[in-house]
C-alpha cells in the first residue's frame, strides 16, 4: 500500500516510521515552503509520550537542550503553595516528562524519516480530496496532484484534511486565552534549574525553567475574550507584546518582569480545542493527533497523545482485515482515553484564570493537596504503553 500523510509536524514524520514498521510506503506533503526548525517555542513531553517517541529517535537526539517536567507553583506574594515531583516517573514509566523546542523535535522526527528514505515534499498546500474505490486523490494548490492507498491527516488542529472531508464538523473553539512561549538569558540572575516555576499571578499566569543549555524558556497565559485573527498575530510587534506582559506581570516577584523585557523571542498562541468529533475518519482518509481530537496545552499532552495514536494506527492497520476495520477500531481504541485527557486539560485550564482574593485564599490552601491527588492519579495517563508484538485480532 501507499500512504499519503498531510502535515510535516511532529505526527506526520512520525506516522510514516510507523507505517514503515507494516511494510507500507509513505509520503509526506507539507503545505509550508520549507523546514524551518527555529520557530515555535516549546512543548512538555510526557512518559507515554516518550516511549513512543524511542521507537523513532533516540532519546539523546531529544535532548540535547531541555528543560526537567518537575513543577515547583507559587502564589503572587512568591510564596511555595505546592510542588509536583517526577522524580519516580523514570523507575515507574521508563522516562520521565521534560520539556523540547518544538523544532528541535520536529527537527529530530523529520530527519529520522528522511534517513529512512521517506520522502517529504514541502509548497503542497491541500485543496481537495477525492475518493473512489480503492485510491484517494489529493489536490493541491500548485496544481499537483498525488494519488494513494490511503491517506492520513497530521496537520494540526486547523486540519485542511478534517475540513475537506467532514465540512460540517464544528470549527476549532478558542479558550479564552492566549498563550506566549518566549526565551530569555539573565546572566545576572542564578535561578533554580531544578524545576518549572509556576506563579499565579496578581493579573496572569506566568511559567519559566532554565534549560540545560542555561536559556530561560517561558510562557503566559493572558485572558483574551475573543480570538486574534492570524494577521494580527503575524502583524503582532515584541516591543507592544512586552509591554503588555510587563503591564500584565508588574506588580508580581521578580524576575518576571526581567525575564519578560529580555527575552530575545516570543511566540503567540491562541488557546483553542476541537469539540469532541463523532467520527475520525471516512473511507480511506484518517484523522491523528491534533487533526481528530486537539486538546488545550495545560497538562502538555498534544504531542504525547499524537505520538501515541501513530503507533496504535500502525497496528490496527497491520492487523486488521481492511481499511475500514483498521480505521474503526483505532478511533474505538484511542477515543474514550483522548477525550478524558482533554476534560482534564480544560478542567486545569480554568485554574488558571484569576480568582477573586476569596477563591486565592483557598486555592493557595488547598492546591497542595490537590497536585498530590492528582499526581497520583496520572498513572493512567502516563504508564499509557502499545504492546506493538500483540495481534489485536
Amino acid at each position: 500500500m501507499k500512504a499519503i500523510i498531510i502535515g510535516c509536524g511532529i505526527a506526520g514524520p512520525a506516522m510514516a516510521l510507523a507505517l514503515q514498521k507494516i511494510g507500507v510506503q509513505a509520503v509526506i506533503y507539507e503545505a509550508r515552503e520549507a523546514a524551518d526548525d527555529t520557530r515555535g517555542a516549546f512543548l512538555g513531553i510526557s512518559p507515554n509520550g516518550l516511549n513512543i517517541l524511542k521507537e523513532y529517535v533516540t532519546p539523546d537526539e531529544i535532548m540535547t537542550d531541555y528543560t526537567p517536567g518537575k513543577i515547583r507553583f507559587f502564589n503572587a506574594r512568591n510564596k511555595a503553595i505546592g510542588v509536583i515531583d517526577n522524580a519516580e516517573q523514570v523507575s515507574r514509566y521508563g522516562s520521565e516528562t521534560i520539556q523540547v523546542k518544538r523544532g528541535l523535535l520536529n527537527g529530530s522526527l523529520r530527519r529520522a524519516a528522511q534517513r529512512a528514505g521517506i520522502t517529504i515534499e514541502f509548497g503542497k498546500r491541500l485543496v481537495a480530496i477525492g475518493q473512489r474505490e480503492g485510491t484517494v486523490t489529493v489536490s493541491f494548490a500548485d496544481g499537483s496532484t498525488a494519488e494513494g492507498d490511503l491517506l492520513i491527516g497530521c496537520d494540526g488542529i486547523h486540519s485542511a484534511v478534517r475540513r475537506a472531508v467532514f465540512p460540517d464538523a464544528p470549527e476549532p473553539e478558542y479558550k479564552g486565552l492566549l498563550s506566549t512561549g518566549g526565551f530569555t538569558r539573565l546572566d545576572d540572575f542564578t535561578l533554580p534549574a531544578d524545576a518549572i516555576r509556576m506563579t499565579f499571578g496578581e493579573r496572569g499566569f506566568f511559567g519559566y525553567a532554565v534549560s540545560t543549555r542555561g536559556e530561560i524558556w517561558w510562557f503566559n497565559n493572558i485572558a483574551q475574550t475573543t480570538a486574534p485573527l492570524r494577521h494580527e498575530l503575524d502583524q503582532s510587534e515584541l516591543a507592544d507584546l512586552k509591554k503588555r506582559l510587563v503591564a500584565l506581570h508588574k506588580n508580581d516577584p521578580e524576575p518576571i518582569v526581567s525575564i519578560i523585557e529580555r527575552a530575545h523571542s516570543i511566540e503567540i498562541y491562541p488557546i483553542y480545542d476541537i469539540p469532541f468529533l463523532d467520527q475520525w475518519h471516512q473511507g480511506k482518509v484518517c484523522l491523528i493527533g491534533d487533526a481528530a481530537h486537539a486538546t488545550a496545552p495545560h497538562i502538555g499532552q498534544g504531542a504525547s497523545l499524537a505520538l501515541e495514536d501513530t503507533l496504535v494506527l500502525a497496528r490496527c492497520i497491520r492487523d486488521c482485515a481492511d481499511l475500514q476495520a483498521a480505521f474503526t477500531r483505532f478511533q474505538s481504541l484511542r477515543q474514550a482515553r483522548v477525550q478524558a485527557i482533554i476534560r482534564q486539560a480544560r478542567k486545569v485550564g480554568d485554574t488558571k484564570t484569576v480568582p477573586n482574593r476569596f477563591q486565592q485564599f483557598f486555592r493557595d490552601l488547598l492546591l497542595p493537596f490537590f497536585v498530590k491527588l492528582e499526581a497520583r492519579k496520572m498513572d493512567w495517563v502516563y504508564g499509557y504503553r502499545v504492546d506493538w508484538h500483540k495481534k489485536l485480532i
